[in-house]
């Protein structure tokens, strides 16, 4: 059983691809369990970073009733109607502004206590998800891991997400698409040891998760597309 002291380790040589950590997690008593605590932990970190960042952010912000006056007077500026109409704007604006609040960010930083159970338990759903169906991609391709195997060697290609710390500087964000690469190359070493699998193989299933689910977006497209055509766009 691995401790938890050990998982800071175990994170940074996941992000360089060094084996040794993906062979500490199959050859663990209990691969699944490791991973899903590795998960579970990751998750509650970057829940704690945006809550605390979202706070920060909504402290830095003007006071939400001077800026209602600030959006108040720009709008009679710039709408051309009677003072009438203008009235009836700025009434609605003032009804309205509670609800807008959350997308200027003001008062939304206590929303990140959700996120202290929402965010882990994606984690956990994200990567159950796709250790699945990898692991099926690659007893297809002849790899000899077990599921448990699997589940505890993939749970590290979630390690880039570490990043998502940096959340807690207000305004600061991370790109998509580099934890998503970064976390695919994990992915395939993870594979690769779990499964001794060849490189092409190890690769290959790793990326069955992504084309299934390409494939089933393009086909709820084709469905929704068609659907839209025969009901003459009344939907």
């Amino acid at each position: 059983m691995l401790q938890p002291q050990t998982y800071p380790r175990l994170l940074g040589q996941a992000l360089t691809l060094e084996p040794d950590p993906f062979v500490e997690m199959v050859d663990d008593d209990n691969p699944w369990i490791e991973g899903l605590f590795f998960a579970f932990v990751l998750g509650l970190i970057i829940a704690l970073a945006r809550l605390f960042g979202g706070l920060l952010l909504s402290a830095s912000l003007p006071p939400s009733d001077a800026v209602l006056e600030t959006l108040a007077i720009s709008l009679k500026q710039f709408l051309s109607a009677t003072p009438a109409q203008q009235a009836s704007a700025e009434a609605s604006l003032r009804q309205l502004w509670p609800l807008l609040t959350p997308l200027f960010n003001y008062g939304n930083g206590w929303l990140g206590l959700l996120g202290l159970i929402v965010t882990p338990l994606a984690f956990i759903g994200q990567w159950l998800l796709y250790a699945s169906i990898s692991h099926a991609a690659a007893r297809l391709l002849g790899g000899s891991g077990s599921l448990s195997q699997t589940l505890g060697a993939l749970a590290l290609s979630m390690a880039p997400r570490i990043l998502l710390v940096a959340t807690v500087v207000p305004f600061a964000s991370v790109s998509a698409l580099l934890l998503h690469s970064w976390g695919l190359l994990i992915a395939y070493r993870g594979l690769e040891v779990a499964h001794d699998l060849p490189p092409g193989k190890a690769t290959a299933a790793a990326l069955v998760p992504l084309l299934l689910g390409a494939l089933l977006f393009l086909l709820a497209a084709v469905l929704g597309i068609g659907l839209f055509s025969l009901t003459g766009g009344g939907i």
